[in-house]
C-alpha cells in the first residue's frame, strides 16, 4: 500500500469543529453509501450533473478503487455521536499528464463550514497525498 493510501491530517472547520481528511478507501463502502443518502438531490445534482439518489455496483467499484497516482480521492470525516462518518469528499482524476478533473462533493448540513476548501487544500499540490 502506498504512503498516500494511508493519507490522513486534521482540519478545523469555520465553527470550530475539527474534522479529518483522509485517503478514501476499499473498505469505506458503507460510509460513501451512506454519505450518498445524506446529500440532496439538488447537491447530488451539483456534482454528478444529473438526478442521481444512488450507485450502481461499477460506480462504487470505480469511486472506491483509487491508485493515487492517476486517481486521487479524500473523504472528510466529522465525528457524530461518537463515530467519524464521511461527509464530504474530493477527487481528481489525471486526463493528460499536468490535467486533471477534479470534483468535490459535500452532505448538505456540513455545506458552508469550509470542507470543500479544505479538501481542495489537500488534494492541492503542495499537500496532495501523492
Amino acid at each position: 500500500m502506498s504512503e498516500a493510501a494511508k493519507y490522513s491530517a486534521i482540519a478545523t472547520l469555520r465553527d470550530g469543529r475539527r474534522i479529518e481528511i483522509c485517503a478514501l478507501r476499499p473498505d469505506d463502502r458503507d460510509d460513501l453509501i451512506a454519505a450518498v443518502g445524506r446529500a440532496s438531490g439538488q447537491s447530488l445534482y451539483r456534482r454528478f450533473f444529473a438526478a442521481k439518489r444512488e450507485f450502481s455496483e461499477k460506480e462504487i467499484t470505480f469511486f472506491l478503487n483509487v491508485d493515487f497516482v492517476n486517481h486521487v480521492a479524500l473523504a472528510a470525516r466529522v465525528e457524530e455521536g461518537g463515530r467519524a462518518m464521511i461527509v464530504g469528499g474530493g477527487r481528481y482524476i489525471v486526463v493528460q499528464p499536468g490535467k486533471a478533473e477534479v470534483a468535490f462533493a459535500v452532505v448538505d448540513q456540513y455545506q458552508g463550514q469550509g470542507i470543500g476548501g479544505a479538501l481542495m487544500r489537500h488534494l492541492g499540490p503542495t499537500n496532495s497525498p501523492i
